[in-house]
């Protein structure tokens, strides 16, 4: 097979042609100029400078070495642009992403500029919703990842890349307070109505199975796809209600009404994952969830902490990091508020 020669080699050659037998400009000293060009012409089997004459004067050989030298220099040069051109290009043109209604509208803007800043896609669809219509669409190719809380258990051929676990609260009028904290969850729906998520969202079927499994029968009388519809009847005294500290930063409106306590009975939690079919995205998934997780770590947490301070000191354990197991179990609310969290909440 043919040996490519040592560009550096023929590099100094040339120069040694073009300016004289000088290493000042390469930086190197006579002896490795002079070790140079004899390597140079031992690799292309002839004299490049006649050496009786003062100045050197190429030879034939050496006059078309340093016009091939100056070729590849621009050759090079190009090439390098190129280069730089590729990278600042977009992996894709078109990115199609499903979120969740409360990923969409707390962490989602900011994610979909940073995907286009960070030349991840040149144009970004972003379509929220409720989850089973974004397990439906990823299945159809309609979209190509969603940022999803369903796992989609049973569907072949796609991949979870985990991005944060939260768990879920208790929320109440403000004013009822004092009278639900530190008891137990049937004891306080015996008292008060609870506000659900319609049975057609994730939310609502995993609290529904939650209740089942604590053998609590609650009549069904108000239920909403949207957090913000159902922590705004909270908030007018209406019953209590099960959501997240996620659906909280987004109803934020409501939360100067609201008292957020640890949910009884802990241990409920949901997960939320950028899922993509096997191979859609290859590499680009991984850049994609590791720039959601930065977006939660450096502006989400911090938001729940204002809203939520009992959960400051444990709010960092919800972003989990690429290789955190599904099954793990929630620590978020471990110990409870240190009494009211309104005396220092910041509705701003």
């Amino acid at each position: 097979m043919f040996s490519l020669p040592d560009l550096r080699v023929l590099e100094v050659a040339a120069l040694v042609i073009e300016e004289g037998s000088t290493g000042l400009r390469l930086g190197i000293n006579q002896s490795a100029v002079s070790q140079a060009m004899k390597r140079a012409e031992a690799h292309i089997g002839a004299s490049l400078v006649r050496r009786d004459r003062r100045p050197l004067e190429p030879t034939e050989a050496g006059q078309a070495l340093l016009t091939h030298m100056r070729e590849i220099t621009l050759r090079v040069g190009r090439a390098v642009e190129e280069m730089r051109a590729a990278a600042a290009r977009p992996e894709r043109e078109d990115l199609r992403l499903g979120m969740i209604d409360t990923f969409a509208s707390t962490v989602g803007p900011l994610l979909v500029r940073s995907l286009m800043a960070g030349s991840i896609a040149l144009r970004v669809s972003a379509y929220s919703g409720l989850v089973p219509a974004h397990a439906e669409a990823l299945m159809r190719n309609e979209i190509d990842a969603a940022v999803t809380s369903d796992p989609m258990e049973g569907v072949d051929e796609v991949t979870h890349l985990p991005l944060l676990r939260e768990p879920f609260l208790l929320v109440a009028p403000i004013a009822w307070a004092d009278t639900l904290r530190d008891r137990p969850l049937d004891d306080l729906l015996l008292e008060h109505r609870l506000i659900r998520y319609t049975a057609r969202s994730h939310m609502g079927t995993q609290i529904e199975r939650h209740l089942r499994r604590l053998r609590i029968e609650h009549p069904q009388t108000m239920s909403f796809d949207t957090s913000d519809s159902l922590l705004s009847m909270v908030a007018n005294g209406m019953g209590v209600a099960i959501t997240t500290p996620l659906c909280i930063l987004q109803a934020a409106v409501h939360r100067p009404a609201l008292e957020v306590m640890p949910l009884p009975a802990t241990g409920l939690s949901r997960t939320i994952a950028l899922v993509t079919k096997q191979g859609g995205l290859d590499t680009l998934a991984a850049r994609i969830a590791d720039d959601a997780r930065v977006l939660l770590r450096n502006w989400t947490l911090p938001q729940i902490a204002a809203q939520i301070p009992w959960m400051a000191r444990s709010v960092g354990s919800i972003v989990l990091d690429p290789l955190a197991h599904e099954d793990a179990a929630c620590r978020c609310v471990a110990g409870g508020p240190p009494g009211d969290s309104r005396r220092t909440h910041n509705p701003n």
